[in-house]
């Protein structure tokens, strides 16, 4: 568990939450529910846009339109917004790797990270066998790239050009400690990772400025999240997360030193579902100064 306040600690217990991402956060879960029967749904429509009138809409819609929202971005920026850089990393990857299926044409090295071991584990197995993931995923990208290219083909460039799978605590002002030779990168991605980390919006900015700092002058940073979210599920277990609205998170960023060349985001009324409580979801990019 990261470190937190006396009254954090009580604030979780009084909701059921919990923090302890090493304890029980459960990679398989994860996988099978956000990329299996949700990507189901993501790999039929290459053409639709994630709608912005999602009223009323819940459960594995709502996680379909998320995931597609940010499948689409990510490979817009990537395609269309000159981003390239020799190194990149991708911050809080978690046991999938969906946020470099875009982004590994354009950097020569990848590395991977995350706080979980297990979460870790995952990654390392993929990245060392012959076997891929979330196949359905790799499709839908494949698909919108009008690229030759299987997905096991792209699975291999990715594992060729990834050069470590290391731990990562964005609440440290080191979020890599000694385990990197890498002190700056080009490019960092990041997804659902930065509020997640957070109790308060003091630490949301905190987390933010300590991956900031990994980042060269001039260099991109992708990130995409949730908006007013207090928790999130994965098996049994209620994670807490701080509650971010879109200017918290602009202000942030500019805060850090950055100039946003993109913001998108959408925004619903939902009700409070089996998954989570969020209440719209967002992609950013942005150049540091």
């Amino acid at each position: 568990m990261r470190n937190m306040s006396n009254k954090d600690v009580i604030k979780m217990a009084r909701e059921g939450t919990t923090t302890d991402y090493n304890g029980v956060f459960d990679p398989e879960w994860y996988l099978d529910t956000y990329y299996g029967s949700v990507a189901d749904q993501v790999s039929g429509h290459v053409t639709n846009q994630a709608s912005s009138q999602s009223d009323g809409v819940v459960g594995n819609q709502l996680q379909f339109n998320l995931l597609q929202f940010n499948l689409e971005k990510y490979h817009d920026i990537f395609q269309y917004g000159d981003v390239k850089g020799r190194r990149l990393l991708d911050v809080g990857t978690g046991p999938s790797v969906h946020s470099v299926i875009s982004a590994c044409r354009h950097v020569d090295d990848v590395y991977l990270t995350d706080f979980a071991a297990q979460n870790r584990k995952v990654l390392n197995d993929w990245w060392k066998s012959d076997k891929t993931t979330i196949v359905k995923v790799t499709e839908y990208i494949l698909r919108k790239e009008n690229s030759s290219e299987t997905v096991a083909e792209r699975h291999k460039t990715i594992k060729e050009k990834v050069r470590h799978v290391l731990p990562i605590d964005v609440t440290l002002s080191d979020p890599l400690g000694s385990g990197c030779d890498v002190n700056q990168f080009d490019i960092i991605t990041s997804s659902l990772c930065l509020e997640a980390a957070a109790q308060t919006l003091d630490q949301y900015r905190s987390n933010a400025a300590n991956v900031s700092s990994l980042l060269k002058s001039g260099g991109h940073f992708i990130l995409n999240g949730v908006l007013e979210q207090t928790w999130y599920r994965i098996g049994e277990a209620k994670f807490s997360c701080v509650k971010l609205t879109r200017d918290d998170i602009k202000s942030t960023f500019v805060s850090c030193g950055f100039n946003i060349q993109l913001f998108d985001d959408v925004k619903f009324k939902s009700k409070e579902d089996e998954y989570s409580d969020f209440h719209g979801y967002f992609v950013m990019h942005a150049i540091k100064e």
